[in-house]
């Protein structure tokens, strides 16, 4: 299993409360490693919390395992949601009588991130909106879910730490979430790049140096890449775009290329993708 590191550095002299990883839905936590000794640890409302006295700019550090997978139920309430804005749907589940809660945590990619659970079922309205605007948001995590999944699941990408009441407004005290795992994907995109400029400059490299890189992309995003194309092929095209360019860029400049690219790009911004239909499958 990947392994992660939670950090919190204390602001001032005080005693904290902080919420740390366990086992749920979507999420498998091993091996969980604490850099120092809580005062006291226990659950509550489905959260386990250590409490730690810290005097000011003292860190705490977690270290532990994490697998997780995707969650894809289809509850009965989604057909409900679909042509409501979304920033609405939480208080239209709640005056039905679901229970709602914020749920607070991270993307793996190291971003804070919230959603909330209807029934202790993900709901997402964040990833969702953002997904029919740019279906592409989560290739670099290897993922390319229909925008639906937001509405009952996830893409398993996440860490849940803390649930909270609905409405709130509770932050999550945890700095950052940072990988351990040694990941050569920094090093061969320092490369890569490092290769575009020089060629950029003048002294052209020839696609070797950027060849590495790109075939560590196409491993970890190819599945995610191949199912965007089959949703939404302009926005898959588009990243194919750029790494087409950047090949050239390195031999034989095709500006034509970079300004096709360019035009994607910018057509993709301007104007919103349409992957989720407005009405349930069961309507359809």
């Amino acid at each position: 299993m990947p392994y992660f590191r939670l950090r919190f550095r204390a602001p001032a002299s005080d005693t904290y409360l902080l919420p740390l990883p366990q086992d749920l839905p979507g999420q498998k936590v091993g091996d969980l490693f604490l850099s120092r000794r809580a005062e006291a640890m226990y659950e509550d409302r489905g959260n386990l919390l250590a409490r730690f006295p810290l005097e000011a700019e003292e860190a705490v550090e977690v270290r532990f395992h994490l697998d997780t997978y995707p969650l894809n139920p289809a509850p009965p309430w989604r057909k409900v949601l679909l042509g409501e804005p979304p920033e609405a749907w939480p208080g239209i589940l709640a005056r039905r009588g679901h229970k709602v809660e914020r749920a607070l945590g991270f993307l793996l990619s190291g971003k804070p991130h919230t959603w909330f659970l209807v029934d202790g079922t993900p709901l997402d309205p964040f990833l969702y909106q953002a997904f029919l605007e740019h279906p592409g948001q989560l290739l670099p995590l290897g993922v390319a879910p229909d925008p639906l999944t937001y509405l009952g699941g996830h893409e398993g990408k996440r860490l849940l730490l803390l649930k909270t009441p609905w409405p709130g407004e509770e932050t999550l005290p945890w700095d950052t979430l940072h990988s351990l795992a040694k990941d050569p994907l920094p090093l061969l995109r320092g490369l890569a790049f490092g290769a575009l400029g020089l060629s950029a400059l003048g002294y052209p490299t020839g696609p070797w140096p950027y060849l590495p890189y790109l075939g560590l992309l196409a491993w970890r995003q190819g599945p995610a890449l191949k199912a965007l194309f089959l949703r939404s092929p302009r926005h898959a095209i588009e990243s194919l775009l750029f790494h087409a360019f950047a090949l050239t860029v390195t031999a034989n400049p095709r500006p034509e290329i970079g300004l096709g690219y360019l035009a994607l790009f910018l057509w993709n911004r301007l104007r919103p993708s349409a992957l989720a239909p407005q009405e349930s499958p069961e309507e359809a």
